[in-house]
């Protein structure tokens, strides 16, 4: 392929649309067990929870949208905890008697129980007869046909359980009840209207839904015309009766119709359902005011909380008498859910696609930052929520859109940088051959300008040496030093590097490192005092290879300060140039180095490291000092190791020491010599320093205005 394609931004965006398209496409096609199903259960979630959005602002703003929301035909006979209390269970044949002739004779339109009446009744047998001559006189009732396995030649089979023919013979209609489940998510999100299901001979016969049963019987009673034995669809509709309007299957070719659930209190509590609900004990007893069921739809059905007859919906869970009831409610009311037009819905997705790509791809960032929040809002609000507001169509393949939209970022964004930083990059990568990277990514930074006049910042200043480096030196040949100081300096530069230090220069076997010289934390004291722990850490585990290939362990001293000073660029401008610190606390942190020697320590740090550091690690105080051409004295610490990990012994020498430390500053010469010469007997090279002091100022005593300072005689 020519790669002049790849230059120009349209040809990009079509290629990279369709790839994205494809890919996207792909995840609704091939099935992927973990992938697909993670996918449909996101598109069934976030379906559900936009049809609930939808309901829940009409519910609340009934008046404004003038629209029917809840249907007042709708009204639930609940046999709850109550009525089993007082009518034992199962109720008794004869108690549901009384139950339907007042129900009768207060003008329902029509009667559906969910009890199935399939047995018959040894222990009262009269009573039957009774309660099929009830069911006779209301010409109202629909019983219910149970669906059951059943094993014939080897086969099981789906059949239906008919009530006993004395009430299935009177009953208005018969019906069948099957709600169904999302087998993935487990929500009951549909219905079929009619299905084909064997009877007790294994002969397939059609029944109707329950609910459509309702509604024929409904429309029936009001109309005076029978529609039980109309059924007609077509493949995108399915009628009750004729010349009306249809009730929209979810897909072209598809049998099932959504169900548009109106959201329940916001505690969830089946019983505070939206849906009108009485007592069945109410029914039974005569306490209620009959105009409640007046031209009503009326469903006598089991919301006991130990009958588990509850199932998921996007209402979380609900008796299935109220998912019966939203299904009643969607026709009534003709609030139908449709599914957008797949192919339209994936050209718009394409378009979406085109557009988020071909932005993203701009130079401008004003353009790429507007583009991102909105295309992204498109995405995620306005594209759905447009569609199902204004027209109660719900998209099919929300996943597939948000999965678009993520790999339109990523692939735009990630193309542009790889193009537009492709010579930035070599750049970079060229002068980290020569400078450090932070230093090249300054260079390289849009708002980077050249500065000769520097930069005052308070920074952490590091100095590191090897310890008799030049006695050391004189063992090796040539070669083997060159290849031990590259070892050296490599190890302990990825620890300077790894916690964001700037090496400033290496003079021969020694380190200045800068910290907070580009990069602002603020626990740069910490890192800094961390990375010297690591050093010493490391040491150990490099001396034991070393002695073994080259001479005896290697101890390296090191110095932290802080202070202000000035990071600059030195040199010629555009030809060559340094990057370093200068000023007073840089010289003076050159010079404290050389401390350790003087106190045979090892990492030493000035005061204002150790105020800044006090909480994290363990530190002994050393002494105030001045160096030499320093006038002002500076509290110097001994960095010992992290929080809570020092010794038991270190901890008896750094108490002790202190101890010989307070009798020196008060002159109390003989009794911290004898407090140090213990002290060195517990192997603390320190307190020797000390001895010499208190043998000295022994011999000769320190003037009168003596402070305890210790003044550095050499550089």
């Amino acid at each position: 392929m020519n790669k002049s394609i790849f230059k120009n931004r349209t040809y990009v965006t079509i290629i990279f649309s369709i790839i994205i398209l494809f890919s996207v496409s792909i995840t609704s096609i091939i099935y992927i067990p973990l992938f697909t199903d993670l996918s449909h259960s996101i598109n069934i979630k976030i379906k559900s929870s936009l049809a609930w959005f939808k309901s829940k602002a009409y519910l609340n703003n009934a008046d404004k949208f003038n629209k029917e929301i809840i249907s007042d035909d709708i009204l639930v006979v609940a046999i709850d905890e109550e009525t089993y209390d007082k009518l034992w269970f199962p109720i008794p044949r004869r108690d549901y008697v009384p139950a339907i002739e007042n129900i009768n004779n207060w003008w329902a339109e029509v009667i559906g129980f969910d009890i199935i009446f399939a047995n018959n009744n040894t222990l009262d047998k009269q009573w039957d007869d009774i309660f099929a001559k009830s069911i006779s006189d209301a010409w109202n009732v629909i019983l219910w046909g149970a669906i059951i396995p059943k094993e014939k030649d080897g086969k099981v089979y789906w059949i239906i359980e008919e009530p006993l023919g004395k009430f299935y013979s009177w009953a208005l209609w018969f019906w069948y009840y099957k709600p169904t489940i999302d087998p993935i998510t487990d929500i009951a999100l549909k219905f079929k209207p009619t299905s084909e299901i064997y009877n007790k001979d294994f002969i397939k016969s059609r029944y109707d839904h329950f609910t459509i049963s309702l509604l024929k019987a409904y429309y029936w009673n009001i109309y005076k015309q029978n529609y039980f034995n109309y059924s007609n669809s077509d493949n995108n509709f399915y009628y009750l009766r004729p010349k009306s309007s249809g009730i929209p299957f979810y897909q072209s070719w598809k049998e099932h119709v959504l169900i548009n659930y109106i959201p329940v209190p916001e505690e969830k509590e089946q019983k505070n359902s939206l849906f009108k609900t009485v007592s069945f004990l109410d029914v039974y007893e005569n306490k209620i005011d009959p105009k409640e069921f007046e031209w009503k739809i009326v469903i006598i059905w089991v919301i006991a909380k130990w009958v588990k007859d509850i199932f998921y919906t996007p209402n979380w869970s609900e008796y299935w008498v109220y998912v019966l009831s939203n299904i009643l409610n969607t026709v009534l009311t003709k609030n139908h859910l449709i599914y957008f037009d797949t192919k339209l819905e994936f050209l718009l997705i394409f378009l979406l696609i085109v557009l988020s790509v071909y932005f993203n791809l701009s130079r401008s960032g004003y353009v790429l930052i507007f583009s991102n929040v909105w295309i992204t809002f498109i995405f995620l609000f306005i594209f759905p929520l447009y569609i199902l507001w204004f027209t109660n169509y719900l998209l099919n393949h929300l996943f597939e859109l948000y999965l678009a939209l993520l790999l339109s970022l990523t692939i735009s964004n990630t193309y542009k940088y790889l193009t537009e930083n492709k010579n930035k990059i070599k750049l970079n990568k060229a002068l980290s051959e020569y400078v450090s990277k932070a230093v090249a990514d300054e260079i390289l930074s849009s708002s980077w300008k050249l500065n000769l006049d520097g930069e005052k910042k308070k920074l952490a200043i590091y100095f590191s040496d090897i310890e008799w480096f030049t006695t050391i030196s004189e063992k090796f040949e040539p070669e083997d030093l060159v290849w031990f100081l590259r070892e050296y300096l490599s190890e302990m530069s990825d620890i300077i590097m790894d916690e964001n230090w700037f090496i400033n220069k290496y003079e021969w076997d020694a380190i200045m490192a800068l910290w907070w010289s580009f990069i602002e934390y603020d626990k740069w004291a910490y890192y800094s005092c961390l990375s010297a722990i690591k050093q010493q850490a490391l040491l150990k585990t490099l001396n034991n290879d070393w002695k073994e290939r080259w001479f005896a362990e290697i101890k390296v001293r090191i110095w932290i300060h802080t202070w202000e000073a000035i990071v600059w660029n030195i040199g010629s401008t555009w030809r060559k140039m340094e990057y370093t610190a200068l000023w007073d606390s840089v010289n003076l942190a050159s010079r404290l180095e050389w401390v350790n020697k003087f106190y045979w320590t090892y990492i030493c740090v000035s005061e204002d490291i150790y105020i800044e550091t006090a909480e994290y690690f363990e530190f002994r105080y050393l002494d105030i000092i001045k160096v030499k051409w320093k006038n002002k004295p500076i509290k110097i610490y001994e960095l010992i190791s992290l929080k809570w990990q020092i010794s038991d012994n270190l901890k008896i020498i750094r108490e002790r020491f202190e101890k010989g430390v307070s009798l020196y500053i008060n002159r109390e010469f003989l009794e911290a010599k004898n407090v140090f010469t213990e002290v060195i007997k517990l192997w603390d090279n320190a307190s020797k320093t000390y001895l010499d002091m208190c043998e000295i100022y022994l011999l000769n005593p320190p003037w009168e205005d003596w402070d305890g300072v210790s003044t550095m005689k050499s550089k």
